[in-house]
């Protein structure tokens, strides 16, 4: 079953390009050991048509991550601002028993 978070969280990165290896929220913590998909989005989202310019596009990097517990997470990495190094945790999806 997937949950939806929709949070700030603390990533460890690791290699070159660097990418994900620990997502932390709050006291919870997954230790990564797949990255099962990684994508770049770049559109607008749902900004209406008329406001849709460079400035208003997104800066995302999307991962779809396999925890060592089995969950799959789905976390983004908004690098519009590189300095803030801000990502986020979108679902957790947990293995049907």
């Amino acid at each position: 079953m997937r949950k939806f978070v929709g949070r700030r969280v603390q990533v460890e990165c690791a290699g070159e390009p660097p990418e994900p290896i620990i997502v932390s929220e709050g006291e919870r913590r997954w230790e990564i050991v797949a990255i099962e998909q990684a994508w770049f989005d770049t559109g607008h989202g749902s900004t209406p048509v008329r406001a849709r310019t460079w400035r208003t596009r997104r800066h995302r990097k999307n991962y779809l991550l396999r925890a060592s517990s089995g969950e799959r997470l789905l976390v983004y990495y908004d690098y519009a601002q590189a300095e803030k190094k801000t990502w986020h945790l979108v679902s957790v999806e947990e293995d049907a028993p």
